[in-house]
């Protein structure tokens, strides 16, 4: 089916736009992803320039039954997910990168106000740095290499949740391709029902080619990000605790605390650059830091974007969430709980898992931009992410041992948390293991809403049928 798909693909795009493997730039397409695990070698990788060329191409891997996967950046570390073997074809949309002001009419459309529209290929680096200059900002990640697909159809947890949400309630408006190959907008005016859908839903309905983004006058803020003692776990968990309690009437507190070898890694983070130092950081002040590997420093989203992106370390890497009430004793019992993972592990392998904090005011927030799909309860919570990284050069048990390791912390925080009545149903889709079911921790009416939404818009099933792996409705 792939040799079937490539041979009609070559007959009707430009050479430049498929990759396979007697092409000198395969290695690099293969390597795109971020995570080693991911650098699966695909029959061939297709990369469109616009939404005609995308079309097309679609509709010869629906003519010929071929498997796909969608990638943009290829952040996404579960394997299939946005990457194939030679049995399929990776759609890669890095060369949709426009980006426009459009300005409302303010009489009711979604375009009311400045929108951004901005292409799927750009990454978030890109997109601020360009808003910028116009002194604009729109909600997105938090690393400058993240692309926006992925993270804005799978819900987007950025650096301040609580001010206005998350980066799927920003979206206006997504220009998607059906797989019967109709170009269609989704928005607060028009298919509603799939629009909702694609905020949480992820790439079960079609390949989003355009998001329109609510924007904001530029967005200040203040950041530091300090490194503490891990001895000192107590006293760091109270910190935490109390700073997520001041959330809950101050929605401009950003936080977040990572357990990593060694150290914790605390960022503190506040929409404003007016109060020299917000006193709800004062338990952390109290605390003794080990250094200081960020300043405090007043900038906006980009520079903290800058600040905060990764080096792109070829190493595997392994993913798993789970999302649980505000507790002090629970943070203590997971803090142990890894303890013991970690020492299970070849020493190659390094497991952190960090505490996100999520507020009433940010599910509210999105309430008020016409809701998700995620079925977000409206009270302060921890959405929990633990990643195992380790080198490809390790020995085939690293791989066994590392999954099992994020398996395990994700099922003892959720027996923990459940025993303390603390666990929570929703599971975020950019931080989940390919085995978390994700779209069933919606809540069944949602799930329900979604299956309607893709039989309604693709009654042919491509996206289930074809689609190569993900957070799909085929798994439930």
């Amino acid at each position: 089916m792939a040799t079937a798909a490539i041979s009609q693909l070559r007959a009707i795009l430009p050479e430049d736009r498929i990759i396979t493997p007697d092409t000198s730039s395969y290695e690099t397409a293969v390597t795109t992803p971020w995570s080693q695990t991911c650098w699966t070698p695909a029959a061939c990788y297709i990369y469109p320039s616009n939404t005609h060329e995308l079309a097309s191409a679609l509709s010869i891997i629906k003519k010929t039954g071929c498997k796909f996967a969608i990638q943009t950046t290829g952040h996404n570390p579960n394997v299939g997910f946005s990457s194939a073997d030679q049995t399929g074809v990776v759609l890669n949309l890095r060369r949709f990168k426009s980006i426009e002001i459009v300005h409302g009419s303010g009489s009711g459309s979604y375009l009311d106000g400045a929108v951004a529209r901005v292409g799927p290929g750009c990454t978030w680096g890109e997109v601020y740095a360009w808003l910028e200059e116009s002194k604009l900002s729109v909600i997105g990640g938090r690393d400058q290499q993240v692309g926006l697909g992925g993270f804005l159809t799978g819900g987007g947890m950025g650096a301040l949740p609580n001010l206005y949400g998350l980066g799927a309630d920003g979206v206006k408006n997504f220009e998607i391709l059906l797989g019967d190959g109709r170009l269609v907008n989704a928005n607060s005016s028009g298919n509603t029902d799939l629009y909702r859908a694609l905020k949480g839903g992820g790439s079960n309905f079609g390949i989003v080619t355009r998001f329109d983004l609510e924007t904001h006058p530029l967005i200040h803020l203040q950041y530091t990000i300090n490194l503490y003692n891990p001895d000192g776990y107590i006293e760091i968990n109270k910190a935490t605790v109390a700073v997520q309690e001041a959330m809950e009437t101050d929605p401009k507190l950003g936080l977040f605390t990572n357990f990593n070898q060694g150290f914790v890694a605390v960022g503190l983070l506040y929409g404003d650059t007016s109060i020299e130092h917000p006193a709800a950081f004062k338990p952390f002040d109290d605390l003794s830091v080990i250094s200081t590997v960020l300043p405090t420093t007043n900038g906006t989203l980009l520079s903290l974007a800058q600040a905060m992106g990764h080096a792109q370390e070829p190493k595997k890497r392994a993913i798993c969430t789970v999302t649980t009430r505000v507790s002090q004793d629970l943070y203590e019992e997971v803090y142990h709980v890894w303890k013991k993972t970690c020492a299970t592990l070849p020493a190659e392998c390094v497991l952190h898992y960090t505490i996100q904090p999520m507020g009433a005011a940010g599910v509210k927030a999105g309430t008020d931009r016409g809701g998700n799909i995620m079925g977000l309860e409206c009270v302060h919570q921890c959405w929990w992410v633990c990643t195992c990284e380790w080198p490809s050069s390790s020995e085939a048990d690293a791989d066994t041992a590392a999954q099992k390791a994020v398996d395990g912390m994700a099922e003892n925080i959720q027996s923990l948390a459940r025993e303390k009545d603390l666990l929570l149903d929703f599971l975020c889709m950019s931080f989940a293991t390919g085995s978390q079911g994700v779209l069933r921790s919606y809540g069944a009416g949602n799930v329900k809403r979604m299956q309607d939404v893709a039989e309604k818009y693709d009654p042919d099933g491509v996206f289930q049928k074809l689609q190569n792996g993900g957070f799909l409705l085929r798994e439930i």
